[in-house]
């Protein structure tokens, strides 16, 4: 009984040191390989192309919110950019874009025609009606919510107007000109039509134009914007066919309202083909107060989670609770959530296994397997490339080599692949070198962008994966 005792002692000590085992260090389990089986990180991943999103001038980020949001973004009237026919004005916008650009992040932003929050009487200019563009009015009294608007007498353009289209499109092709292409810039939103530009006349009890007509809003745009990547905001059911058009022009969705009147499914149509948008119906504290921020349903519908929003939708990007004051309260008090989606928004790549031979030969082609996971909720969508670097002993990268078979762009979310790359330094000095692997976007140079979700030491973006020999 004593030695039986004494045996299952011997394998609870066994299984408890087994559990103890880290993965953060490669491992030699077969001769002459390293094998490799990185820790994941629980930390937020800031990366370009995807994330939250912070709201006006950059000055008013608080630095923990600056440091996480990837983006910045900011909505402006029509009346201000052209306030005399052909007359443009475009410091406001270069200046937010070149403040964000200041501290490393891109900038998106929309031009409205209508606004229920502006000051402005004439958001779309005046001297559009005075050469003959019909408008309504509509007065704004006692709104209940602050997403409504200010009270206040507010202008209404007559949407479909044959002379209002006329104009808007030259207007939208001097927009073109001017920004089409520009490399600090993710997307520029379709905001010609509807309160906000969002698509839609709430609360301005009017009309609303066909979709026969709002589709001629969506085509001014596709035709003056070339390069620059398009959004289109969606929600309206009446409107449902002419996402669907968006889409198929190479038009991304964004839906503002997630958490209030959205569960975020609205823009699920854009997934594997372009990114999709989320903003909060509004600031996190208003909704945290309706009970909205915790899936509490109002009389009308109203009330989603976050993480149910994301996890329908699958966005690419997502509004921090606009960013400032508010984005840093959100954080502050979600703190575990946020970092949690944050690695969930877009795309998220980790190394779960490598495997690759501790001697690597100069005339012969090497091998190195590589097991990718895509843990975001969708595709990365711009062109980034696998290479794989040898660093010496001074931290210098002597040369490096594409991968050719460990593609970004096919790794789906939520899946797993294994490619076996090949290695051929021939060109490399006989020695020790380090192994290291980085994704690189096209204007990287030797720093790759793309971070990792993984905890290896990494130098300028290059994540080592363990010595080897050349000879």
């Amino acid at each position: 009984m004593k030695h039986i005792n004494n045996y299952f002692r011997l394998i609870l000590l066994l299984f408890l040191f087994l559990l103890k085992i880290p993965t953060v260090k490669a491992q030699e389990t077969i001769p002459n390989l390293t094998v490799l089986q990185p820790k994941l990180t629980q930390r937020a991943v800031v990366n370009p192309g995807k994330g939250w999103v912070g709201y006006g001038s950059v000055k008013k980020q608080p630095k923990e919110v600056l440091e996480l949001i990837s983006l910045g973004y900011n909505r402006y009237i029509w009346g201000t950019i052209e306030p005399k026919e052909g007359v443009y004005d475009w410091s406001i916008i270069d200046k937010d874009l070149s403040e964000w650009a200041d501290k490393g992040k891109k900038f998106s932003f929309g031009i409205m025609c209508a606004s229920t929050h502006s000051k402005e009487f004439w958001t779309t200019p005046k001297w559009v009606f005075d050469a003959g563009a019909k408008y309504e009015t509509f007065n704004l009294d006692n709104p209940k919510l602050i997403t409504t608007g200010i009270p206040g007498l507010k202008l209404v353009p007559v949407f479909d107007d044959s002379i209002f289209m006329q104009k808007l499109k030259v207007f939208i092709k001097a927009l073109a000109k001017r920004y089409d292409g520009n490399p600090n810039i993710a997307f520029i939103d379709i905001r010609s039509y509807g309160n906000w530009g969002e698509g839609h006349m709430y609360p301005f009890n009017k009309l609303e134009i066909t979709a026969e007509k709002y589709l001629e809003h969506v085509k001014i745009y596709r035709d003056a914007f070339q390069k620059t990547l398009l959004q289109l905001p969606a929600g309206k059911k009446e409107y449902l066919s002419v996402c669907q058009q968006a889409v198929s022009m190479g038009i991304g969705l964004r839906r503002d309202g997630i958490c209030g009147n959205s569960n975020g499914s609205d823009v699920a149509s854009c997934d594997g083909k372009m990114p999709g948008v989320f903003e909060f119906y509004g600031v996190y504290e208003m909704m945290e107060n309706l009970g909205w921020w915790y899936g509490k349903k109002d009389n009308q519908g109203r009330g989603f989670t976050l993480e149910s929003c994301i996890e329908k939708g699958k966005p690419t990007y997502c509004d921090l609770s606009r960013g400032g004051d508010s984005g840093l309260l959100l954080l502050k008090k979600e703190p575990e959530l946020i970092q949690k989606l944050n690695n969930r928004l877009g795309y998220h790549f980790v190394i779960n296994k490598a495997v690759f031979p501790n001697t690597l030969s100069k005339n012969i082609i090497s091998s190195i397997s590589m097991t990718w996971e895509n843990r975001g909720i969708t595709q990365i969508y711009f062109p980034v490339r696998v290479v794989y670097a040898l660093i010496s002993s001074e931290g210098k990268i002597v040369s490096t080599y594409d991968a050719d078979v460990s593609h970004p762009a096919e790794w789906k979310s939520d899946h797993q692949i294994t490619s076996t790359d090949q290695l051929n330094f021939k060109s490399v000095s006989k020695g020790k070198y380090m192994l290291a692997v980085g994704i690189l976007q096209p204007n990287d140079g030797e720093k790759p962008s793309v971070k990792l979700g993984v905890e290896l030491k990494n130098e300028n973006g290059w994540y080592q994966l363990g010595q080897v020999v050349l000879n």
